[in-house]
């Protein structure tokens, strides 16, 4: 496995581990974030696969759910974005949360692993370099900012 996959599996296995702990703290969230949206390019450069012939877990709805009461003690849920900063005509806000976003970029990055350690490198690689293009990617880029606006009011 290239070093670019291995530098972002530790990444994902860090970030799952601290989504499955008991505490959910700002920067480490933050940071983590950082590393997971920095390793994108480089998995974009590996990915070959176009799926799986066969389903690896996923963590579904129930999961989710499991998943976002999880992260009931990170310092705050909601925040202010707007659905698409590139889109100038229409500015209308919307509510962002931090722990849905956080939720659903673990379930990817989970489902990954589970492709990973059951021997799929290549699907693993693909999975997470096009869910994050078709969905995870804007959870963390609306959760990173939302966390560094809270970090500069808070600090």
């Amino acid at each position: 496995m290239p070093d670019s996959i291995e530098a972002f599996v530790d990444v994902a296995r860090r970030y799952c581990a601290w989504v499955e702990s008991e505490r959910h703290d700002l920067l480490t969230g933050r940071q983590l974030l950082l590393e997971l949206m920095q390793g994108i390019p480089d998995l974009v450069d590996e990915r070959v696969g176009l799926g799986a012939d066969v389903e690896y877990p996923s963590r579904g709805h129930d999961g989710w759910v499991v998943d976002h009461k999880r992260l009931a003690d990170f310092p705050f849920q909601y925040y202010r974005e707007v659905f698409s900063p590139i889109e100038l005509d229409d500015d209308a806000p919307v509510v962002g949360d931090v722990h849905d976003d956080l939720a659903d970029i673990y379930s990817e990055l989970w489902h990954g692993l589970k492709a990973l350690d059951a021997g799929d490198g290549e699907y693993a690689a693909w999975h997470w370099a096009e869910s994050y293009f078709q969905h995870w990617g804007s959870h963390a880029a609306g959760a990173l900012c939302a966390i560094d606006a809270y970090y500069r009011e808070h600090r």
